[in-house]
């Protein structure tokens, strides 16, 4: 990692766009303005919109029932609401867009024309939600969401009216592997004029029409925004200036609302893990930084939730005073076939998720996909447990922790995601008997601190392992339990936590002996207990 650098010309290009701030603002704006957006946040809880659709949402006090009723007395203090459901279809009562009323098949609960009639939308409830309880409320747009690209109900007008503004044709969804980008038919490309204009017109209508206190825009969920990105290439200079172009543009338009309304309006942004990921699909989270464009940042989509290389965009944005809060998903929090039996990960793990982000500089963490539902009161329990523990290191301290390396072998056909995800260091990896394979668990915590640990490790078949751990011997023994739980093959073994290190630490694995079928290395799991 880099230390940042402030070049000449980006020194006066901020210098400028601080001076077009402070002609909009005034000083005491901009004061304002930082006040909010250096605002402590523990946990960012981003709610996808799905409640609407939810059967008890059909009134005022039912959609708030459903999920945001469960962040209550939690530390989970700034609300991300999502409306998005593809590119100008909302569900929020928008007139520059296309209003989601769908009632067919997997939608026969959409709650929209009740709560419309009832002169409200999900957007305003879950805003008035927030202030009521002083939680801060910020629209989150899905700059190009592509869910359409397969679900037909979620197909708006506009692309209907636009085909040739798509980066593809229907007939793309199967014609092309999964794992490639070429099959996500459905986005919008950011080079049209009439794209970005949209763009701006959609977020301006939300930034006058609603009291938010702020507009995300999120470019991860899903990062195609242009033709090389279906092409396997990175993004053309051209198109990187374009969106910051945008970005600029959104900044600007806020800062003119914000001063009608008398309150300033933040902008914050989702962006991948590091700038070279960021690079590659168009965005150009430097500049926006240098530009003073940003308030603050999320990072990543979560799907490698416990090694996600945070520090580089933290180390970005710390001179620029911006705050920065890692993306922890339900998604990524998981243990999928064939590895395991689709369950989440215990509280255990979201801890050891929170402690390795906060060891990287995170300011709080978001959590995506984590989403309390009406009659699951051990799955909602389970989610306030989250929403109370993991949003700051004093609440995470002296909790057992585990600590995991990321296994993204179903990511194999998500090739919406695979060009901005860093999975190189994850698994699965292949055992070799002639040397070993290595990998590098992180540990947040200090092992020391601890009053015990144990390692864990998963192989697809039945094949004994040897294990050094930064350098040392480790002796295993298989886990019938782990085995019958989570499913493949497990051994465990005690460690000397005294020869774990807080950071990142070495792990080589090879099989005890010849191997007479392939093999594979699935799991890596560091367990401290505190009592």
């Amino acid at each position: 990692m880099h230390a940042h650098r402030i070049t000449r010309r980006a020194f006066l290009r901020h210098a400028g766009t601080v001076a077009m701030s402070g002609l909009l603002l005034g000083a005491a704006g901009r004061d304002e303005r930082g006040e909010r957006a250096r605002r402590r946040r523990r946990i960012i809880f981003n709610d996808d919109g799905d409640d609407v659709w939810d059967p008890n949402a059909a009134t005022p006090e039912g959609f708030v029932g459903v999920r945001l009723k469960h962040m209550l007395d939690t530390q989970a203090g700034t609300l991300f609401y999502c409306t998005t459901q593809s590119f100008n279809y909302f569900s929020h009562n928008t007139k520059v867009g296309q209003v989601f009323l769908s009632r067919d098949g997997a939608f026969a609960h959409n709650n929209m024309p009740a709560l419309i009639d009832q002169g409200t939308d999900p957007l305003k409830l879950a805003v008035a939600f927030a202030h009521r309880h002083d939680v801060e409320a910020i629209w989150t747009l899905r700059m190009n969401d592509i869910h359409d690209a397969f679900t037909p109900a979620l197909w708006p007008q506009w692309k209907q009216d636009h085909p040739d503004a798509l980066l593809g044709k229907p007939e793309d969804w199967g014609q092309h592997p999964a794992g490639g980008q070429r099959r996500w038919w459905a986005g919008v490309n950011f080079y049209r004029e009439d794209v970005r204009k949209r763009t701006i017109e959609l977020i301006e209508e939300v930034a006058r029409n609603y009291d938010v206190d702020g507009i995300d825009l999120d470019w991860l969920r899903h990062p195609i925004h242009f033709p090389e990105t279906m092409e396997g290439r990175p993004v053309k200079a051209e198109g990187v200036a374009l969106i910051t172009a945008l970005v600029r543009d959104v900044r600007r338009m806020l800062e003119r609302v914000g001063e009608e309304r008398g309150r300033p309006i933040l902008l914050a942004t989702r962006v991948a893990l590091t700038v070279k990921h960021g690079r590659y699909m168009g965005t150009d989270i430097e500049t926006w930084l240098d530009e003073g464009l940003i308030d603050f940042i999320t990072v990543g989509g979560g799907y490698v939730p416990f090694s996600m290389p945070t520090d580089e965009i933290v180390a970005l944005a710390r001179p620029h005073g911006v705050p920065v809060y890692p993306c922890i998903s339900a998604s990524g929090m998981m243990r999928r076939a064939p590895y395991g039996r689709g369950d989440l990960y215990g509280i255990e793990a979201w801890r050891a998720t929170a402690a390795n982000a906060f060891r990287n500089g995170a300011d709080g963490v978001s959590l995506f996909n984590l989403f309390p539902r009406p009659g699951a009161d051990a799955h909602n329990a389970f989610c306030r447990q989250v929403f109370n523990e993991c949003g700051e290191p004093a609440t995470l301290a002296g909790k057992d922790k585990l600590f995991c390396l990321d296994n993204a072998g179903h990511l194999d056909g998500c090739g919406y995601i695979n060009h901005v995800v860093p999975y190189e260091g994850c698994l699965p990896k292949p055992l070799d008997a002639e040397k070993p394979t290595r990998v590098t668990v992180p540990i947040g915590d200090d092992p020391a601190a601890a009053a015990s640990a144990e390692v864990r490790v998963q192989v697809d078949v039945d094949v004994p392992v040897e294990l050094r751990i930064n350098g040392e011997a480790v002796a295993l023994d298989k886990s019938p339990e782990l085995c019958e739980a989570i499913g493949m093959h497990w051994s465990t073994g005690p460690l000397d936590r005294t020869r774990l290190v807080q950071g990142n630490n070495q792990v080589e694995v090879r099989p005890a002996g010849a191997l007479n079928e392939a093999a594979g290395l699935t799991g890596v799991e560091m367990r401290l207990s505190y009592a």
